[in-house]
């Protein structure tokens, strides 16, 4: 599934944020369950646990959400050059197959934590 939300990130303009910048690291962010992986696991205690005054620490790994940021007319950011801005419309259809993919991403999860949730709506 990694491999199909790469592809999306390719789709994604390149952008170069001002040094240490971390405004975006304050919000929570969702993540498939791939790119979790990939992180090395996420907490948030007020601000991502990736973050530090230099910037990120797993850039290169950040997840989706972390790649639109600053790239798209819809969430433009002062601190960040795109090559370009993705429009709405080019938004909206990436979150869209991103949605997907994520939802698929979690529908893979192993059988005990589907009857975990089961156990936890019977109560």
């Amino acid at each position: 599934m990694y491999v199909k939300i790469k592809e999306l990130y390719e789709l994604i303009p390149k952008s170069v944020y001002k040094p240490g910048y971390t405004k975006c690291c304050k919000d929570m962010i969702q993540f498939s369950l791939s790119e979790e992986k990939q992180m090395g696991g996420y907490d948030w205690n007020g601000q991502c646990n990736h973050v530090c005054s230099d910037g990120c620490l797993i850039y290169e790994k950040r997840p989706f959400v972390c790649r639109l940021f600053g790239t798209s007319e819809m969430l433009r950011c002062e601190d960040c050059i795109p090559e370009r801005y993705l429009s709405e419309e080019e938004t909206i259809r990436l979150v869209h197959e991103y949605f997907v993919l994520r939802v698929k991403d979690f529908s893979t999860r192993s059988e005990p934590c589907r009857e975990e949730r089961t156990e936890e709506t019977k109560v």
